[in-house]
Parts: C-alpha cells; sequence; structure tokens
C-alpha cells in the first residue's frame, strides 16, 4: 500500500460540501475517488473524541484503495478498504505505516463502520467513526489546525474480497500526499455525518487542478470553495529530494575540500588560477543544488513545515556564493601588488573551512529533516555518509597539518 516509495500523484483541492462541516477531496486523475473529513464541533473544542472520515469509489475496478494521517507511509494511521469475503460489502482495516513492509492491522484502532456503508450501484463507500485517532503511535493529531498531513493510495484491479482485516495486499498504483485545513471541516454533532451527503456527486473533476503548485481560491460569504489543501506531486518531490542531496554531498563532500587542497598540493603559477575555475564550477552545482532545495521545501513547507536543514543551508550556501569569491578576488589582487598574504586571505580561508564543515553537518540534518529510517533516507546511507564524511574530515585535517609541519621544516633557520 503506501510504501515508502513514492507518493506518486500528489492531491489536488476540489470544492468543499455546502454544508461545511465536510471536506471532501479526489486526486488529480482519480475523479472517480474521493476522500471526505468532519471534525464535530465537541472534538474540536475538547481536542479528544470522534472524527468522521468517508472513502469512496465510482468503480469497482479497485483491489483497495487507503486515506490516513501521517506525512509519510511510516508511521502513518490509515484506513484500508477491500470488499468483503462475498464482495457484496466492504471491510475497512485500520493500520499503521511500516518502513519497508506493507501496513500492518492496527488492532488498537477504535473504529466503526457507520450506515451508508457498503458496496451499491458500482459505488463502494465507507463511512467511518474513528474514537482514538487524535494520537496514535506514530503521530498525533491537531484537530483544530490549519495545516494538517494526510496520505492516500490506490491500487486497480479487482476488487480484494476477504473478510480478514490482516488481508495481504499489493503495493499500490498511484499515492498521495496533503495539508488539509480542518479548521474548515469542523462542525456538526457526534453524529453520523455521511447520511445525507455521501450520494453527493457534485464533486468537480481533479483534472483542471495544477498538481503541482499550491492550490488556492478566495472563499465568499455566499459559501463559495476556499483552499483547504495544498499540493504537490511527491512524485516530482522525491525526484528533487534525491537531486538535491546527491549534488549538495557530492560539492559539500568531495568537491570543495579536493579544490580547496589542490592549491596546496600542487603549488605552481597556474594553481590559482585552476583553483578559481574548479571552484567555480563547484559553485554553479551549489546553486543548482540550492535551487533544488528551495524548490523542494516551498513544496514540503504545508505537511512538514522548516527545520535548521534550511536555515544552515541558506547561510552556507549564501557565504559560499557572495563572500567567498569575493575575499578570494581581493586576496588575489592584494597578491598581485604586494606579492603577500593579506586579511583576505585568511578570512577567505577560514570562512571556507567553516563553511565546509557546517555543509557536511547540514546534510546530516537533512537525513534527519527527511526522515531516518524512511526509503528516502535508509539507515545503511546515512550510516555510510557519516563514515565516508568522517574520513574525508579527518583526511583534510591531516593532510593541513602535513602541510604545515612541512611549511615550518622548510623554514630556514
Amino acid at each position: 500500500m503506501l510504501s515508502a516509495h513514492r507518493f506518486g500523484i500528489c492531491f489536488s483541492i476540489l470544492s468543499s460540501l455546502a454544508l461545511g462541516q465536510l471536506q471532501t477531496f479526489s486526486p488529480p486523475g482519480q475523479n472517480k475517488i474521493t476522500y471526505s473529513i468532519n471534525i464535530p464541533d465537541q472534538t474540536a473544542s475538547s481536542g479528544s473524541g470522534p472524527i468522521f472520515i468517508q472513502l469512496r469509489s465510482t468503480t469497482i475496478d479497485i483491489e483497495w484503495f487507503a486515506f490516513g494521517e501521517g506525512t509519510r507511509m511510516q508511521g502513518s494511521n490509515i484506513f484500508l478498504v477491500y470488499g468483503n469475503g462475498n464482495g457484496n460489502n466492504i471491510t475497512v482495516s485500520p493500520r499503521l505505516g511500516g518502513a519497508y513492509v506493507e501496513p500492518l492491522y492496527n488492532s488498537k484502532a477504535q473504529v466503526t463502520l457507520l450506515d451508508g456503508s457498503g458496496i451499491s450501484n458500482g459505488t463502494v463507500t465507507a463511512n467511518i467513526r474513528c474514537d482514538n485517532c487524535i494520537t496514535w503511535s506514530g503521530g498525533k493529531e491537531d484537530v483544530t489546525s490549519s495545516s494538517t498531513s494526510w496520505v492516500w493510495a490506490v491500487k486497480y484491479g479487482k476488487l480484494i474480497k476477504s473478510d480478514s482485516v490482516s488481508a495481504t495486499i499489493s503495493q499500490h498504483d498511484v499515492s498521495g500526499l496533503a495539508s488539509v485545513n480542518l479548521q474548515a471541516a469542523t462542525g456538526g454533532n457526534t453524529g453520523n455525518p455521511f447520511i445525507t451527503t455521501s450520494s453527493d456527486s457534485s464533486v468537480p473533476s481533479a483534472s483542471s487542478a495544477s498538481s503541482t503548485s499550491p492550490a488556492s481560491s478566495n472563499p465568499s460569504s455566499s459559501g463559495s470553495p476556499q483552499p483547504v489543501v495544498t499540493t504537490f506531486s511527491t512524485q516530482s518531490t522525491d525526484r528533487k529530494r534525491i537531486a538535491h542531496a546527491a549534488i549538495m554531498i557530492i560539492v559539500m563532500v568531495v568537491l570543495f575540500p579536493s579544490f580547496a587542497l589542490g592549491i596546496h598540493l600542487l603549488p605552481s603559477s597556474w594553481a590559482v588560477v585552476l583553483h578559481g575555475w574548479l571552484q567555480v564550477f563547484t559553485l554553479a552545482l551549489t546553486i543548482a543544488g540550492f535551487a533544488l532545495g528551495i524548490s523542494l521545501s516551498i513544496n514540503l513547507y504545508p505537511v512538514t513545515g522548516s527545520s535548521y536543514h534550511q536555515i544552515i543551508g541558506i547561510i552556507v550556501v549564501s557565504c559560499l556564493t557572495l563572500f567567498q569569491p569575493a575575499m578570494g578576488l581581493l586576496q588575489h589582487r592584494y597578491w598581485c601588488k604586494n606579492e603577500k598574504k593579506g586579511l583576505f586571505a585568511y578570512l577567505h580561508r577560514w570562512l571556507g573551512r567553516t563553511m565546509i564543515a557546517l555543509g557536511i553537518v547540514n546534510a546530516g540534518l537533512g537525513f534527519r529533516y527527511t526522515g531516518i529510517g524512511s526509503t528516502m533516507a535508509p539507515k545503511g546511507a546515512v550510516i555510510a555518509y557519516g563514515v565516508v564524511a568522517g574520513i574525508v574530515g579527518l583526511g583534510y585535517i591531516l593532510t593541513l597539518g602535513f602541510l604545515a609541519r612541512r611549511r615550518r621544516h622548510a623554514r630556514p633557520t
């Protein structure tokens, strides 16, 4: 189901139902599937109590479909729906998302299947009341928040027929991620909110909505749609995440340290020029990786928020692309006139070393921000990075120490 691989196709905002207490969404390109959320007034005011979720498909050409709370598959609180043993009704399986296995049945979930659920005229409907979905083993939901994280997935094919809540499932075909405004989904009592609305078929097509940029609309007093979901393509963000990490790790761990040492290891008349052009190339890669990081942060911010990783990244890249080249050029001009080092030489040297070290540390924070143990940041990769970064750092320090010692011995006594 929601494997730790890509949350492929993204959520796209549609319209809220006219009652105001339900918010209904349909994934782009999956117009026959909708998900709805309701937070009763009592639950919102007390911070505890039931919440209501509906999963609805107007096609039975699905093996299963699912909706749940969480920013990623790992640790998410998921409701998975498929057919019962006879194929004339449904089975709802509450599950917890894991890292490298299909979501496992959650026996602690307090779930009630409400009236209006079942299979009728080719439509699969699951009206669910969950009495302990405010907190679960993998997280906590703020039902008064205007930005909450949800995941969804669909597997197309022949409807699974099983009465078991632990039925084995195949990996999803499409999946997504959304930030939902639960304030817009609040209203009503603790009764079934889907009785009069589950047959509503006026949900607009998702094909006209953007799948890569935040959705927006202007609510009005007449009850026009208001933005309750910020959308992005999780398939795209995974590609950006991999490219950003690969570029910045290569830049910080390999290129910057190597090219910085090169000017000391290969002293010659052309070493400074070569050093300059190699670092220009590295800066170009840095800017490209930084741009991917900015784009990724804009996409993910509504769901994951910001962290020290982004702040440190901005500081490091700004210093390396703005101040570091300027000080290098100023020192070069000073050397051409005076044939000795000036203040800019030491500023250039130590700012560069500090920013490289900070960049290496920040890559580790990037793994933490992504989620260590997820498929985007598996523990093995994190450990390997730590080992390589440690070896490079130690080698850099030892090389500088060796060069400094050699210079001392070379001085006339």
